[in-house]
């Protein structure tokens, strides 16, 4: 049965990876599965590429990617950024937050490949442990972010760090909260996706479990919300699906299919 016009978007963390951050065997073989009955697969994630390109390694996605929620978009097979977006205007915020001295929350900012941050603290090296990645200390104010993440040991303390701005930043994990350019995130990233060749007249349909998949679900033609969602994510979810433990992505495609055949 051929899928020939179907793109399948998955988030990363807490949707496609278990709480190991590994892809299951049943999600990678669903995938290939996928991929040779001629439908596309990518992902659309808040890593950038250095914590994102081992799991487009382990599925030789060949597709074009979001990145950083938005603010990239990078291409596997040309090894090419496509596009790049920077927070501009935000120089006093980044400053403020900068400064911020806690051990109750995090700052980091996004510079294309390098992470960097003010100071070190037990969420750095848990996050850095998580993403298998580096952090950089910087003690000056940086600019020409992709990003700001701000992570809280609850989300209360993120949304106290953040304060009277709340409303400008994403949630994207239950502790993390994000700074993004104006008008960037992942539905205008797959507006773009859109516009590319290689998807001109496909039926998307995307999968995630944050409110920084919002905006991505209501702009695919289909969207699911994995068991494990927000509550948020869920209400303006097309379907919601079983939890990310359970092979979440696998359990897509199988109903996908059945649903193919029965029509």
């Amino acid at each position: 049965m051929s899928m020939c016009k179907q793109v399948l978007i998955s988030d990363l963390d807490g949707t496609l990876l278990n709480r190991n951050q590994q892809i299951s065997q049943e999600n990678k073989e669903a995938i290939k599965a996928f991929e040779v009955s001629g439908g596309k697969f990518t992902i659309a994630t808040g890593r950038l590429l250095p914590s994102a390109l081992p799991f487009i390694h382990k599925l030789d996605i060949q597709n074009p990617v979001i990145l950083g929620n938005g603010t990239c978009i990078y291409c596997p097979k040309d090894k090419q950024m496509l596009r790049t977006y920077l927070l501009t205007d935000r120089d006093q915020e980044i400053d403020r937050l900068w400064k911020l001295r806690s051990e109750r929350v995090a700052v980091l900012g996004y510079i294309g490949d390098r992470i960097i941050v003010p100071y070190r603290n037990e969420l750095i090296l848990q996050y850095e442990q998580k993403d298998n990645v580096q952090c950089e200390e910087c003690l000056t104010s940086p600019s020409k972010l992709n990003k700001l993440l701000v992570i809280g040991e609850e989300i209360i303390d993120a949304q106290q760090a953040v304060g009277e701005l709340l409303p400008e930043y994403v949630q994207s994990d239950s502790t993390y909260l994000e700074l993004l350019p104006t008008g960037i995130s992942k539905g205008r990233a797959l507006q773009e996706l859109r516009q590319m060749q290689i998807f001109a007249g496909s039926y998307i349909t995307a999968v995630g479990d944050q409110l920084n998949d919002s905006s991505m679900l209501i702009e695919a033609d289909y969207g699911y919300a994995v068991g494990n969602a927000h509550e948020a994510l869920k209400a303006i979810a097309s379907e919601i699906t079983i939890h990310h433990e359970e092979h979440a992505i696998a359990a897509i495609i199988h109903a996908y299919c059945n649903i193919k055949r029965r029509s």
